[in-house]
């Protein structure tokens, strides 16, 4: 098994293409990039398309991705190590309300239903905060995270799926149409709002405090994409909680057939790359857990091969999924539209293969 699962990342390894082409002002640290050097606006997925498809400029030779294995001796990569905590539970009597989803339409991203309020104290806990849409079990809901400022009001509101993010709108890279890959959203949008403790960066992301994030699908929905099962999904990296990504057009005030839905913990200013492929659905750094967000907390696994966390503690950066409980979660660190994304995985089978090693030596 360790022999095999060697060969496997040796091969991968060995996969990456030579040279880098680096953009005015772009630096390319060792391992990977975990520094805010990456300016969007000059640099974007309409006026450079070829530097985002030459995964060098983002990953050097230590490897891409999923493929990274976490080493404490290797400096350039301790950030990943840096920033854990403890959720809290959430206070007597909070409950997930019913929102109303909104028709966006053919490609209207801001159409959303009315919104759900939720008022925090200061010191007090965010987790229980969520809503139900009334689509089956489909629901979105927070653990942990602490308002560490003034009273909050957290704001979460939906909207349908736009017609744009309901097919497959092209083959291959994309071509600017749509924000989709090659297969539709799974239900519904939720935008998040209200619990930001800086001003939103230049690429329009802001800073929370981290807090875990879980969607729960429906299976009708899931199965209307006509993907791999959850499981070989997951295992793939191909099924997650995605973060709609307003900036990779190079305006990030708004969405164009441009941007891109991604695994929801790329955009995270902790223990992650500052620029780990966020343009591309299986850029991220890491691989899924498999199963529940509670199995994930009492368990001292995290998304890194090589790192671990403490049993009650969460990792900022890490995600997974339970195909069982139609369930998938991210450890994030910034508000957002989110959504459950799949991407069929037929192309990833080297990336399902390492995955499914790590799930099996986990379950030995």
């Amino acid at each position: 098994m360790k022999q095999l699962s060697l060969l496997l990342l040796f091969s991968l390894a060995s996969s990456l293409q030579a040279g880098i082409i680096i953009p005015p002002g772009q630096l390319v640290a060792a391992g990977v990039s975990n520094s805010s050097n990456f300016d969007w606006v000059q640099t974007n997925i309409i006026n450079n398309p070829e530097y985002f498809r030459t995964d060098t400029n983002f990953f050097t030779s230590k490897g891409s991705g999923r493929s990274l294995v976490f080493n404490p001796n290797d400096e350039s990569l301790s950030f990943l190590d840096t920033v854990k905590s403890t959720p809290t539970a959430k206070p007597f009597g909070r409950v997930k309300k019913s929102a109303a989803i909104r028709n966006a339409g053919f490609d209207d991203y801001n159409n959303f239903g009315q919104k759900q309020s939720f008022i925090v104290d200061n010191n007090a806990s965010f987790s229980g905060i969520g809503v139900d849409t009334g689509n089956g079990n489909e629901g979105f809901e927070i653990t942990g995270g602490n308002n560490t400022g003034s009273q909050a009001t957290v704001e979460i509101s939906i909207r349908s799926k736009t017609t744009k993010e309901s097919y497959g709108h092209h083959k291959g890279d994309h071509n600017n149409d749509s924000p989709v890959g090659r297969s539709p959203l799974v239900g519904n949008v939720m935008r998040l709002k209200g619990m930001g403790i800086q001003e939103a960066s230049a690429d329009g992301r802001i800073k929370t405090n981290p807090f875990a994030l879980e969607a729960t699908y429906n299976q009708a929905d899931f199965d209307a994409t006509n993907s791999l099962s959850e499981l070989q999904e997951l295992l793939n990296g191909c099924l997650f909680l995605g973060w709609l990504n307003t900036s990779i057009d190079g305006d990030p005030t708004s969405v164009s057939g441009g941007d891109r839905w991604v695994n929801a913990v790329q955009g995270n200013f902790d223990n992650m790359a500052s620029n780990p492929h966020r343009h591309d659905e299986s850029g991220v750094v890491g691989a899924a857990y498999i199963g529940t967000l509670q199995d994930y907390l009492d368990g001292t696994e995290t998304s890194i091969a090589g790192l671990s966390k403490a049993a009650g503690e969460m990792r900022t950066g890490d995600y997974g999924g339970d195909p069982d409980s139609n369930t998938v979660w991210a450890i994030v660190d910034h508000l957002s539209d989110f959504a459950v994304v799949p991407e069929p995985s037929t192309y990833a089978l080297l990336f399902g293969s390492l995955a499914l090693l790590t799930l099996l030596f986990r379950r030995k």
